[in-house]
């Protein structure tokens, strides 16, 4: 039977617009990979707890005005406002975790491994909750993974320990846990959640040090490094709130979790770093993935 013209307009703009998810969740990943280079350059200047505060603290004003001008179909209930602030917990726990690891100068072996902790429990999250999202989408998750782990894979002169590996797993899995809180929230209530979670991140990071009292002063080499990290981070979120309002969590989130590419990139063009033979299939491996994982057939 020969579809009718506009039930295949039809199909075709469903196609296009399952599409978008994937794409901005790809956008995601390459500012959150900015970011996390900014964020890691500042972590070996200043406190990373310092770092982290003032990011989060002069990227609020620019999430209100995202917030506000993308709007909200209803306010955020307590249960919102709830599993926004455990997802700014978690987030703001991984980035501290995450920015100390990368000032002990092993960004190389951090980014992987946070990143792939990050990927696999929405992942697992996603599948269980929306069930599987098809072959395609399957087999983009597990090239996701892969140029995970070859994209920013480093040099031998770098001395792994368990309490470095452990860093990283932990901030990983606060990625991840912030992926899966966000994605309780219903997209009725706009980006209002993201300003929840960075009041929470915010308040959890001056409490942390008050108690611990460290220095909050930072050099003034670091100062641009932890703002732009902030403004990254905050659009980045934005960006992928949007895809996971219109995608499954298990496509989303992984691709999401390519971030390290771009830090890869950076590296490579501000700080002269070589690179290896791995990292070219890690980067052909995370295109592999951005297409299998958008494919919608």
């Amino acid at each position: 039977m020969i579809q009718p013209w506009h039930g295949r307009r039809a199909e075709r703009y469903r196609s296009d617009f399952a599409v978008i998810p994937a794409l901005l969740a790809a956008g995601s990943a390459l500012v959150y990979g900015l970011g996390d280079y900014c964020g890691g350059t500042a972590g070996k200047r200043a406190p990373v707890v310092a770092v982290t505060l003032l990011g989060k603290l002069t990227a609020l004003p620019l999430l209100l005005v995202l917030t506000l001008l993308l709007g909200a179909e209803r306010a955020p209930d307590a249960v919102d406002i709830g599993w926004a602030a455990l997802a700014g917990l978690a987030g703001v726990g991984g980035v501290v975790l995450f920015y100390k690891a990368m000032a002990a100068g092993a960004m190389a072996v951090v980014a992987p491994v946070a990143a792939a902790a990050a990927a696999v429990l929405p992942v697992i999250v996603g599948i269980a909750v929306d069930g599987s999202p098809g072959l395609l989408p399957l087999l983009g998750i597990a090239a996701a993974i892969a140029a995970i782990s070859l994209v920013s894979a480093g040099g031998g002169r770098l001395v792994l320990t368990p309490y470095l590996i452990g860093l990283a797993l932990v901030a990983g899995a606060g990625f991840g846990l912030f992926f899966v809180l966000l994605d309780r929230i219903p997209s009725t209530v706009g980006h209002w959640p993201l300003v929840v979670a960075q009041l929470a991140g915010v308040t959890a990071l001056v409490v942390v040090g008050v108690a611990r009292r460290g220095s909050l002063t930072m050099s003034r080499g670091a100062v641009p490094f932890a703002v732009a990290a902030g403004a990254f981070d905050t659009v980045a979120n934005v960006l992928y709130v949007v895809a996971s309002s219109g995608g499954q969590l298990a496509v989303v989130a992984p691709l999401a979790s390519l971030y390290p590419a771009s830090t890869v990139v950076l590296a490579l063009v501000l700080d002269h770093e070589r690179i290896r033979g791995w990292q070219v299939l890690g980067l052909g491996l995370a295109g592999t993935a951005l297409a299998l994982l958008a494919a919608t057939a």
